[in-house]
């Protein structure tokens, strides 16, 4: 009887063994699924030796920061993953977070302007039939249009929205896959003015912003569609509002105009609204992936300002007082970033002061990156951790 039982006991534990081994290899195949899936959505954003070009070129030993850049007049800076983007009037230059200069690309535009996201650079002039897609590594695309290019914008798997003014109306937007070959949607206007856009997360839909007089009133207009159907599903009025800026946020669509911050979810559903109570929009910062940084109020009237940091779905996270003008804001993830009388002030989204930098010479520009503060002098580029 015993022997039974010793041998009954033996099997339930030979059992126990082949079970968790096939567990085992059950668990290691999903991952291996989901491993390939995961790295072949990526590959579908931006082509694979794109991204390894990238990556490698990031991880690049540079001599550190500060680095001398004198004699160039810069127009924009802003922080792309772990790379330093400084566009000056001839140059876009690109810095790993080590100080190494990646790419010194020449443009020829009068009035250039930037716009990126994580993998890929916009450069265009408003003035201009010619648009042109870079890398941290090659020139991806250069495109030129039948029309000046008015506003562009990229979406995080780098498809491309392009609006263009047209003769016989009044704008018109065609947005392209990340292989920017044909358009896969266009739609013109005839009533109304076209002037920014917005991806949705999942690169299905856009949102796009317009404006036209209607009875001798200013209105401003907000249209959602999707890629793969001809009529919009949402379409919405601003009587005597000017739309700002269209940004989504954990899923979710802002809309800031000059009065209000309104909150649509993706299938068009208004969820949230913001009023700034009479207080003037002075400037404003929505790309940051979980809170949005608003100043508002009349610093030359009351010597008082305010910053107003709100989340996703129109939360507010927080209220600061400030005391001085600001004349710079960035945002990434859940910090900002101020400048203010030469002062560089970094709050997290409960509005409390993380860090604060007061460089002895005179700063002109800041862009907040996810682990570093940069900002620009006359005579060189500069980088603080935030940590």
């Amino acid at each position: 009887m015993g022997q039974l039982e010793d041998i009954e006991r033996l099997r339930k534990k030979r059992n126990r063994r082949q079970n968790l081994k096939r567990l085992g290899a059950f668990l290691l195949v999903l991952a291996i699924f989901f491993g390939g899936w995961f790295a072949w959505e990526k590959i579908k954003q931006t082509s694979l030796a794109e991204q390894l070009a990238g990556g490698i070129a990031e991880l690049g030993s540079g001599g550190g920061y500060p680095l001398e850049f004198s004699g160039a007049t810069v127009r924009q800076t802003a922080a792309m993953g772990n790379v330093l983007l400084v566009l000056t009037d001839t140059h876009l230059h690109i810095y790993n977070k080590n100080g190494k200069l990646l790419r010194e690309v020449q443009h020829d535009y009068p009035n250039p302007v930037m716009k990126c996201s994580s993998s890929r650079i916009l450069l265009y002039d408003p003035s201009s039939k010619i648009l042109r897609v870079e890398s941290k590594t090659k020139t991806v695309q250069t495109m030129t249009f039948e029309f000046p290019v008015l506003f562009a914008v990229l979406s995080d798997q780098n498809d491309l929205a392009v609006i263009t003014n047209t003769p016989r109306f009044l704008g018109q937007i065609e947005v392209y896959d990340s292989s920017l070959e044909e358009p896969v949607f266009s739609w013109k206007s005839a009533e109304s003015y076209l002037y920014g856009a917005a991806f949705a997360p999942g690169g299905d839909a856009v949102a796009v912003s317009s404006v036209q007089v209607q009875n001798g009133d200013l209105v401003s207009g907000l249209t959602l569609y999707r890629l793969d159907a001809e009529s919009p599903f949402l379409q919405q009025q601003y009587v005597d509002e000017t739309i700002h800026d269209l940004d989504y946020q954990n899923g979710e669509l802002q809309v800031l105009t000059d009065q209000t911050a309104y909150y649509y979810s993706e299938s068009g559903k208004e969820k949230a609204s913001v009023s700034f109570q009479d207080e003037p929009l002075r400037m404003f910062c929505s790309k940051g992936e979980k809170v949005s940084a608003l100043l508002l109020g009349d610093y030359q009237e009351f010597k008082s300002i305010q910053l107003s940091l709100l989340g996703g779905s129109g939360e507010e996270r927080a209220t600061v007082s400030l005391s001085s003008q600001v004349e710079a804001i960035d945002v990434c993830k859940n910090r900002t970033a101020l400048l203010s009388e030469n002062r560089i002030e970094i709050y997290d989204a409960k509005g409390e002061l993380i860090k604060e930098v007061a460089p002895d010479t005179e700063v002109l520009f800041l862009a907040l990156g996810s682990g570093y503060v940069y900002y620009v002098t006359p005579d060189a580029l500069c980088q603080e951790p935030l940590s």
